[in-house]
């Protein structure tokens, strides 16, 4: 009990900060140096992961939701082990635990995996816009998972494509500008240009985003509709 109530204690500094990071579209010059710091190998995974996502997102979306979880799991499990030893077991053992647990309640893991998604829309909204006050975009990534989580309740299909859009442009985004930073001819400029126009960011994901959605509702509605004989 002793270990949990700590290990819940030292998560919530750490969950707080990740809810006051989600609007880092807006904050490029921060979001370069974290992704500096990601191997090629970690960035070229992502990409194909991310495209896959895109192009493919509804039709695995079970095993999207069951890798979603399994990261989730990975992350808990990566903070309640600093009081464990640093053991990388209570990680994966929490990763497979909420993979196994997300299964059978496919609903509820897309409920909260579609809020995520609409957090993040809202965080990042909510500071492209100047929302007073400015430091509260916690209010905004609240909306947003309120919204998307009970849309996914009602347009279950629909959430899907769009929080599996979203999230693969995140991950091409996100996976392509390390590659283009590990390129030292390159690296300065990538840097100037995403630091010198604050709307570059947002645009290649909403770019990238709305390509996935009008592909994979394409595919799905071709799929649904009913053959001509």
């Amino acid at each position: 009990m002793n270990i949990l109530a700590a290990g819940s204690e030292s998560s919530a500094p750490a969950i707080r900060d990740a809810i006051l990071r989600m609007d880092i579209l807006n904050r490029p010059n921060e979001l370069m140096d974290i992704l500096s710091s990601m191997p090629l190998i970690g960035a070229s995974v992502i990409v194909v992961v991310g495209a896959l996502c895109v192009l493919n997102g509804y039709r695995w979306h079970k095993w999207v939701i069951m890798v979603l979880a399994f990261m989730c799991g990975l992350g808990l499990g990566h903070l309640l082990s600093a009081h464990v030893g640093k053991s990388a077991i209570v990680a994966i053992a929490l990763g497979l635990l909420c993979a196994i647990v997300a299964t059978p309640m496919l609903k509820v893991a897309v409920a909260i995996f579609g809020g995520l998604t609409g957090a993040f829309i809202g965080a990042n909204t909510w500071t492209a816009i100047q929302v007073s006050p400015a430091d509260m975009q916690w209010a905004g990534a609240l909306m947003g998972f309120i919204l998307l989580a009970l849309l996914s309740l009602i347009l279950f299909r629909l959430v899907i494509v769009l929080f599996t859009s979203i999230g693969g442009a995140a991950m091409i985004v996100f996976g392509a500008i390390p590659l283009l930073l590990h390129v030292p001819a390159w690296e300065q400029a990538v840097r100037e240009s995403f630091a010198n126009n604050q709307l570059l960011l947002p645009l290649l994901l909403t770019v990238a985003a709305v390509s996935g959605f009008v592909i994979q509702e394409s595919r799905v509605r071709e799929e649904s509709a009913p053959s001509k004989s």
